[in-house]
């Protein structure tokens, strides 16, 4: 069974009606990725009060890069799934 980690990233979103809706970019590593498209996203955790409610959003850069990026509501903090060899494929 693979292990996921996450590194915390900075993350610019829309904040329309509450604060970090959807992302539309994120600083990884020194370097700035614009994201053009939200390809899947998902949420867990809002329905069992002993768990964190988490967002995840898998989505793609204008490099054509592919990323999950992980919205923690209790911190208040994103982080991005840190891929083995690169971005996700």
């Amino acid at each position: 069974m693979d292990v996921v980690e996450f590194e915390r990233v900075e993350v610019n979103s829309r904040d329309e009606y509450r604060g970090a809706q959807e992302p539309v970019g994120f600083v990884w590593r020194g370097r700035n990725y614009e994201i053009v498209q939200i390809v899947d996203r998902w949420y867990e955790g809002y329905t069992d009060s002993r768990r964190v409610p988490l967002r995840y959003f898998r989505v793609k850069t204008r490099e054509g890069g592919r990323f999950i990026l992980r919205y923690n509501e209790l911190f208040a903090a994103w982080g991005l799934m840190t891929p083995r060899e690169g971005p996700e494929e």
